[in-house]
């Protein structure tokens, strides 16, 4: 997240130094153990807050209330420790099952000694405001008609600790999509992640500078960016390359929701990657990844120029009628030598006509040639596939298909087309992929 006034790197190292001289350093100890209760009276809820902001301008608190004090309660999401972020503070109304989350502009640093993960704190607003900076809702000082930070003297007349230190459980999400802006500036948690590309640091090593790095979800594709410091501890460790659970602050830079972490053990990453061992969606039009095995007949497996998006392998038995065929697609050896655990493979599918469906194997020992030779041995699956035979638009996802028996060695992945004088249907698969779960 960024604040209203951008300052020059030089300047920025400059400014931090003189707000760490600033602070009184008994007051950024390690936090004490036996914090006092504040006696405080709670008189809005968090959301009530964020409502009174009505989408545009500033919300200058000692004008609200007929300038009496307001106060709300909320845990502290936030960590600066490691440097990923700055002079500011994440608040949620509760520690689990949280409803609305706001940030706090501070300007101090080491806030995570005094206000740490967890914290439950008590925020006065009289004398503060509130605006819209960058698509996040921040509360800050007023000063004429712009919102700073809250001063180094000032804050912790504001925001004040309590006794309370909560244990967190981050709002769980089931995918990337269902994030939206009442989570911005909460704490929550999505499964099944990875990074887009492998071999990235976190940040620049050579400056500065924050970065995107883009994370992707292996349950739909979906992707979204992960913010990075350039002066963050860990700009310079390589991000994990194996998938799994991410914990992170949900922050927006105008119309781009992005995610913060507080430091690298909100990735916790130790799974396989879900990128494809094998994926072919015809693109190069042609099927250097395939044999062909036309066991009867005249027709054979060919590429056209449609598809789900085009192109897409294309089989029909009908040639100024339905003929006799038996055509088989089948991929060469697909290298699983490497891989351990679940292996699943999908493809998408679309049927014309009346006549036989395709019929879907797996091998671990074809060896070329004839696949109806008794050498080789074939698994039958039961994918879904189209069943509306009047539209050339029913592309149907055939759902996971396990292929784990093939892990530790080589699969082949088999389509059976068989037509007959009396049906020739036409077939299209496409989106052809062999993931590791």
């Amino acid at each position: 997240m960024k604040t209203k006034n951008i300052f020059r790197i030089a300047f920025l190292a400059f400014i931090m130094v003189i707000a760490n001289a600033c602070v009184d350093n008994n007051d950024y100890s390690l936090p004490d153990v036996n914090v006092e209760e504040p006696d405080v009276t709670v008189t809005n809820t968090l959301q009530s807050i964020k409502d009174a902001y009505p989408g545009f301008g500033v919300v200058d608190f000692s004008e609200v209330n007929n300038g009496g004090e307001m106060v709300f309660e909320g845990y502290v999401v936030s960590s600066d420790e490691a440097g990923n972020m700055y002079k500011v503070l994440n608040i949620q109304d509760k520690p689990e099952d949280p409803t609305a989350a706001i940030q706090i502009a501070v300007d101090a640093t080491d806030l995570y000694t005094f206000y740490e993960v967890g914290r439950k704190v008590y925020v006065k607003l009289l004398g503060l405001a509130m605006h819209e900076n960058n698509g996040v809702l921040e509360i800050g000082q007023i000063n004429g008609s712009d919102v700073e930070r809250i001063s180094v003297t000032a804050f912790k007349e504001h925001i004040l600790r309590s006794s309370e230190v909560a244990t967190l459980v981050p709002r769980e999400l089931a995918s990337i999509n269902d994030i939206n802006e009442n989570h911005i500036c909460m704490l929550i948690q999505l499964q099944d992640i990875q990074t887009q590309e492998k071999g990235q640091t976190y940040a620049n090593i050579d400056n500065t500078f924050s970065v995107n790095r883009i994370l992707k979800s292996c349950a739909d594709n979906t992707t979204i960016i992960m913010r990075n410091s350039g002066f963050s501890d860990f700009k310079a460790e390589s991000m994990p390359e194996a998938k799994g659970t991410l914990t992170a602050v949900v922050g927006t830079y105008r119309n781009d929701l992005q995610l913060f972490i507080r430091d690298t053990r909100d990735l916790d990453f130790t799974g396989n990657r879900c990128d494809p061992l094998f994926e072919e969606n015809f693109s190069a039009n042609n099927f250097d990844q395939w044999t062909i095995q036309d066991v009867e007949g005249d027709e054979a497996w060919e590429i056209v120029s449609f598809g789900n998006p085009a192109p897409s392998a294309k089989i029909s038995g009908f040639n100024r009628g339905p003929q006799d065929n038996e055509d088989w697609l089948i991929t060469k050896a697909i290298d699983l030598s490497n891989v351990l655990g679940d292996v699943v493979f999908t493809f998408d599918s679309v049927k014309r006509y009346s006549g036989l469906d395709i019929e879907v194997y797996y091998s671990t020992n074809y060896n070329g040639g004839n696949p109806n030779d008794a050498t080789n041995t074939w698994t039958k699956l039961n994918p879904t596939l189209d069943t509306n035979t009047g539209s050339w638009s029913s592309w149907t996802d055939s759902g996971e298909q396990d292929v784990s028996a093939a892990a530790g060695g080589n699969l082949f992945i088999a389509f059976k087309y068989v037509s007959s004088g009396v049906g020739a249907a036409t077939f299209e698969i496409d989106n052809i992929r062999v993931i590791a779960k």
